[in-house]
């Protein structure tokens, strides 16, 4: 951590100062602690500067330097970091947007920032063939070395850091969240397993709620930090879609995986490709392009048990790459959700599976 980490937050939690105003202020400022020491040489607000002055005036006892502190004691903990833009550790692709973040929250392996990443990113509400699409393509990825960059989000986020995490590979979600909130709520015990085998990152402060607006601006990050975007699976209206804009406006290479023409979840693939991207049909063609030594190799099957009655073998099977509600284990087998209970039973009866606030979900048996 450097020392200026303390300063470095401090700044981050004025309020209304933004990130705009923020990277002004970094061509005209020598150190964090200027910004507090001499406000009124800075072209602010008036409100803001008065906000600066009580700081400076009131030092620990103001409740911003508080709140600083504790975030502070936060980064104390074991896999617990805070990087400024000062520090070593931040990254060096990161640190060459034009609207880099100070300060990142970071949890779990933060030596994974500096490695060749992939972004790997879809659909929230993805086809049961595009999560599985992300899931064998993530694995295959992180078998060859790369790390697998996404959002943390339902959908083809989910199942692509699943797919790395299944063969011990690197993987980074990026959240729109504090790290302490963690959002989708679904996700906490994946988020719970990126910490302790990949890494959480945001720019948010601990304590950030999401909100509609911090998606788009996380997506800027996630094309930052890696050499390449993939999009598995993404309307003309995709979230995913931006990621891939961000990604072309700072140099990067884009894949997109086609798909059925008449599914509207495969258009902003389709229009990808026909503006350029290049079209992804497995993970070798990543590797070749990132100019890798070996190919991926193929990922062994997963065993399941012979007993199953061929809808458990399917139930199964979807959530492999992630949690799912009754009613969408329903929509995916186009059954009734009653045909669905007694197979449902038994598999929890086995041990096979259990429920959770978001669905139904594998044990960690399975």
């Amino acid at each position: 951590m450097h020392s200026d980490t303390l300063d470095w937050l401090r700044w981050v939690l004025v309020p209304n100062l933004g990130l705009k105003r923020s990277q002004t202020l970094l061509n005209l400022i020598d150190s964090p602690a200027d910004l507090f020491r001499h406000p009124e040489r800075w072209p602010l607000p008036e409100s803001i500067k008065t906000t600066l002055r009580a700081m400076n005036r009131l030092g620990e006892q103001h409740p911003i330097h508080r709140r600083a502190l504790a975030q502070l004691d936060w980064a104390a903990q074991p896999r617990h970091q805070l990087i400024s833009l000062a520090d070593s550790a931040y990254p060096v692709r990161l640190s060459q947007i034009d609207d880099a973040p100070l300060l990142l929250w970071a949890l779990g392996d933060a030596s994974l920032l500096s490695a060749q990443q992939v972004a790997l990113v879809g659909s929230r509400h993805a086809s049961p063939g595009a999560l599985g699409h992300a899931h064998q393509l993530a694995a295959d990825l992180a078998r060859a070395g790369l790390v697998v960059t996404s959002g943390g989000a339902l959908g083809v986020d989910g199942a692509s850091h699943r797919g790395a995490l299944d063969v011990q590979g690197g993987t980074i979600a990026v959240l729109g969240c504090g790290l302490d909130i963690g959002y989708p709520r679904s996700h906490q015990s994946l988020f719970a397993t990126i910490a302790s085998q990949g890494l959480l990152l945001s720019e948010y402060p601990l304590g950030t709620q999401p909100r509609p607006g911090h998606f788009p601006r996380r997506n800027r990050l996630i094309s930052a930090l890696v050499d390449l975007v993939v999009v598995v699976e993404a309307t003309l209206n995709s979230g995913s879609l931006l990621t891939a804009q961000h990604g072309l406006e700072q140099g990067k290479d884009i894949f997109a995986m086609p798909g059925d023409i008449g599914n509207p979840n495969t258009a902003g693939c389709h229009r990808l490709i026909q503006d350029g991207a290049y079209l992804l049909a497995e993970a070798n063609d990543i590797l070749l392009h990132l100019k890798f030594q070996q190919p991926a190799s193929p990922r062994p099957e997963t065993l399941v048990p012979a007993n199953l009655s061929p809808v458990q073998q399917k139930i199964m099977a979807l959530l492999r790459f992630g949690t799912l509600p009754l009613d969408g284990l329903a929509h995916h087998l186009e059954l009734a959700v009653h045909q669905l209970l007694e197979p449902i039973l038994e598999l929890e009866l086995e041990g096979l599976i259990e429920q959770q606030p978001g669905g139904y979900t594998l044990s960690d048996i399975a």
